[in-house]
């Protein structure tokens, strides 16, 4: 749960909303509605994780976010 709380705080709270939803298989259009957020918000939200991440896609950061217990905490923070 620390990993997971760690890994989620590096976001901010619309990107954690938009995180949460993606873990949750939503589409891009799907969280548009969810959130009641215009299309270029929710990219804008998803491309920031996608940053923040070092990934390059948001299905690659759902399975980062995913296979948590398997790494060390230290690797959970992007300098």
């Amino acid at each position: 749960m620390l990993k997971e709380k760690v890994f989620l705080n590096q976001f901010t709270v619309a990107e954690q909303q938009v995180f949460e939803l993606a873990l949750d298989g939503y589409s891009g259009q799907e969280m548009q509605v969810i959130l009641s957020k215009e299309e270029t918000t929710i990219k804008a939200q998803r491309q920031n994780i996608i940053r923040k991440l070092g990934v390059s896609s948001m299905k690659e950061a759902v399975e980062k976010f995913q296979h948590l217990k398997y790494e060390s905490p230290r690797k959970l923070i992007q300098p």
